[in-house]
């Protein structure tokens, strides 16, 4: 389990990334319930406050899968544009604050690791210091033809002796300005890795009406479950952020659920998400029982909005009374439909009612 979490946004879609603004930072860290953030998401990147090695995040950020399958293996951080490199110096800025005082520029939390590293000519800066982009490599694979922005003299591709082991600068780390440098890899830093989710948490517990608002303020919709692949990435993401699910709380207790996009409020019983495309149902959705139901709850509301548990089951409940987390969705994710039903579906309980 990671936690707590602060939860950002760079607008994007699958080719083009969008440059983050200052409005869409204050929208987005009011998606955190915490001012203690260890983990900072956005629809680009995920970032985590730990200071590890270099070869150790390398190995965390393999291991980061969310959104990308089980036999894709994730890599750290590929800034290869400055919209990219923008993104991941407010991460670190977010992160952690910037020393003023020069002699702790180079403090372990001043830099941020990201998956650049030299592959080739690795001899130390006593046989050669021109910078050579067939040298360096992407953990994608991919050189750093287009865009570069090394400090002053850097690399310098300095080596050192630790241990008795000879160590040479050949990765690349990221300061609070977005400049890079090259360093050691026994150096720890925060390390970002790419993120091709399609999902940000909200940490707060809130209304359906205001998880709504804070999505739209940071230029997100709520969440959209629309087939078997989003539900599984949904569910994984519950884990991985908030744990297994805790058999000492009772069903409908907050810390098992999420809002979602989903609502009936133009006709009852018709759903559709909060963009205005219809809900379908798809194969492996599952209500919880006897839902939806539409429960009065003390005869003034309905229950018009849609969440999700831990485990993967839908529900309707109460848009004006109940608290929950939500989930945001990353534009241009929304995917297809799974075994659709119709342009809208219509969900009418059997039996029953029970208040959640």
């Amino acid at each position: 389990m990671m936690s707590p979490i602060l939860l950002l946004l760079v607008v994007a879609s699958p080719v083009v990334i969008q440059a983050i603004n200052i409005t869409q930072i204050h929208a987005l860290k009011a998606l955190s319930g915490t001012n203690d953030a260890n983990v900072y998401m956005t629809c680009n990147l995920i970032f985590f406050k730990n200071l590890v090695d270099y070869d150790m995040a390398e190995n965390k950020c393999r291991d980061f899968k969310i959104g990308m399958g089980y036999t894709y293996v994730g890599t750290l951080a590929t800034v290869n544009d400055e919209e990219k490199n923008t993104e991941i110096k407010t991460l670190l800025n977010l992160a952690y604050n910037k020393y003023t005082n020069k002699k702790n520029m180079w403090a372990a939390d001043q830099w941020v690791w990201t998956g650049l590293r030299k592959t080739k000519n690795n001899y130390g800066f006593t046989h050669t210091t021109t910078y050579n982009t067939d040298d360096w490599e992407w953990a994608t694979g991919e050189n750093p033809v287009d865009f570069h922005m090394w400090m002053n003299k850097m690399p310098d591709q300095r080596k050192q002796k630790k241990h008795g082991i000879w160590y040479y600068q050949n990765q690349m780390r990221i300061d609070h300005s977005g400049q890079w440098d090259d360093t050691f890899t026994y150096k720890e830093h925060p390390y970002a890795c790419d993120y091709k989710g399609k999902y940000i948490l909200g940490m707060n517990f809130v209304t359906w009406h205001h998880a709504k608002k804070e999505c739209n303020n940071a230029g997100l919709i709520l969440g959209k479950v629309q087939n078997g692949n989003d539900l599984n990435e949904l569910k994984r993401l519950f884990h991985v952020f908030l744990g297994s699910v805790n058999s000492t709380l009772t069903k409908f207790n907050s810390d098992n659920w999420l809002w979602l996009g989903g609502n009936d409020f133009g006709e009852e019983g018709v759903w559709h998400w909060t963009d205005g495309e219809a809900l379908s149902e798809f194969y492996g959705m599952e209500w919880t029982r006897y839902m939806p139901d539409n429960a009065d709850y003390i005869g003034t509301v309905g229950q018009q909005v849609l969440s999700i548990a831990r485990w993967g089951q839908f529900d309707d409940s109460f848009d004006h009374t109940r608290k929950r987390r939500f989930v945001c969705q990353c534009p241009s994710t929304a995917g297809e439909v799974d075994e659709s039903i119709g342009t809208g579906i219509s969900l009418v309980g059997t039996v029953g009612t029970v208040y959640n």
